[in-house]
């Protein structure tokens, strides 16, 4: 039971973290490829970890990780206990004294697969002549995690054909003002949405995904929700809100005055860039 429990801080991005009021509010194939299907409707919950590499232990990491990991993940795809495993590498902020160097994402269709994302007979299949608690030590050598959460996916973009598999991740955090979470989240959707779409639509952007807490909870919380915008080039990165872009989406609304309304009602926290480093699903 206690190698189940670690497992489960041993899986994999934007995107989001509100309240779980707010998100029951808004809530009502096994083989990889260069593209994602528009029509297949995206996961509804995702546990994101926060995982820190030990000094000089990167590329066994990334070996165990290849070796080991995405043979496991692939498993549970095929399964359906997950519908994908995603690993991010961090690039900014860069150096060793950042909090995290891995973000791992695994996305579910049911909330009951969170319970046990890990049956022991998906280790027994893969590999047979191992236990779990040997793979859990030998990640647990090379990696501590930092953090972990349960999110649910609250609004996203939808795609304009095949989507191809992004190949970076900008993550922001995002603090509502007190008293005015449900504002921020009905801002996101309601005004910001529809011009992440037209970004979408005009190949600027891959995806945006608005996600909602379950677990941890409470008003403590460095941030109310997280987004994340999935990006197939970098230079994508450079010149994001092209001004004829709101122009068209909000022909009456000046981009000084959405940006101003926004931040009377939710501070970003901090952004962070992250580059794909491997995926399944």
């Amino acid at each position: 039971m206690t190698a189940r429990r670690v497992l489960l801080a041993i899986t994999f991005v934007a995107t989001l973290i509100v309240s779980t009021a707010v998100a029951d509010a808004q809530s009502g194939g096994s083989e990889q490829s260069a593209t994602q299907h528009a029509s297949a409707p995206p996961p509804r919950y995702a546990l994101i970890e926060y995982f820190k590499i030990e000094p000089g232990k990167a590329a066994e990491y990334r070996k165990l990780e290849q070796e080991v990991w995405v043979p496991i993940h692939r498993e549970r795809v095929k399964q359906k206990i997950i519908k994908s495993w995603w690993s991010w590498g961090v690039r900014f902020p860069g150096g060793s004294g950042r909090d995290y160097d891995r973000v791992i994402i695994t996305t579910f269709d049911k909330f009951t697969n969170v319970e046990t994302p890990y049956p022991p007979e998906i280790f027994t299949k893969v590999f047979p002549n191992t236990t779990a608690a040997d793979l859990v030590a030998r990640t647990l050598a090379l990696s501590k995690l930092v953090r972990s959460e349960l999110v649910e996916q609250i609004d996203n973009t939808t795609s304009t054909g095949e989507a191809q598999i992004p190949k970076f991740a900008q993550i922001g955090f995002h603090k509502p003002e007190f008293g005015k979470a449900l504002e921020a989240v009905e801002m996101e959707r309601k005004q910001w949405k529809p011009i992440h779409q037209e970004r979408v639509n005009r190949g600027i952007l891959n995806t945006w995904m608005l996600l909602g807490a379950r677990y941890p909870g409470g008003t403590n919380r460095e941030y109310g929700y997280i987004t994340i915008n999935f990006f197939d080039k970098f230079g994508s990165l450079e010149t994001q809100y092209p001004p004829e872009i709101v122009a068209k989406v909000h022909p009456n609304l000046k981009f000084v005055d959405l940006v101003a309304q926004t931040g009377a009602v939710v501070k970003m926290v901090r952004s962070e860039l992250l580059t794909l480093v491997d995926y399944v699903q």
